[in-house]
């Protein structure tokens, strides 16, 4: 087992709640650009870890969650806490379905690609978008995305076992 970070991750209840939840792990992380490629099945529900509560028992309702963070010092290192959090048993409720890491620049080092890789392996399900220069001047057309990333919805759309 990991060792747990000393803080808490924050938890959220959403209230009801259909589809999957996209929690951007850090400001600027790409859940909302995320969550709209997902389409209407999805929506950003901040920076908590989101749960909804079963309003006649009590208990939480397990709502599927990608967790997203940029690739850049910052993102991973908050990955990091995030995952040993998730793998410590600190993040219940509702349930990881995957872990999306976006690219945070046009180059990556190559400490950076070992610990991409390697939060990546922690989890159900990780997936790498890579750096998307027309992005930075209109949002993505979902008509038009390259292949990988079609290929990567379509992943993060089919529901985990």
């Amino acid at each position: 087992m990991l060792e747990a970070p000393s803080e808490t991750w924050a938890v959220s209840d959403v209230g009801a709640f259909e589809g999957i939840a996209v929690m951007g792990l850090h400001g600027g992380a790409g859940a909302s650009t995320l969550a709209s490629l997902l389409g209407d099945g999805a929506s950003e529900v901040g920076q908590a870890w989101p749960i909804s509560q079963n309003a006649w028992t009590g208990s939480a309702w397990p709502i599927p969650v990608i967790a997203v963070a940029r690739t850049d010092h910052s993102g991973l290192a908050t990955a990091d806490r995030f995952v040993r959090s998730w793998a410590n048993g600190q993040l219940t409720g509702s349930q990881l379905s995957a872990l999306v890491l976006i690219e945070a620049g046009p180059r990556t080092s190559d400490a950076r690609k070992k610990a991409t890789k390697r939060l990546l392996r922690m989890v159900p399900r990780g997936t790498h978008i890579p750096w998307m220069d027309p992005w930075l001047d209109a949002p993505p057309d979902p008509a038009r995305l390259p292949g990988r990333i079609k290929r990567i919805i379509k992943l993060l759309n089919t529901p985990t076992k």
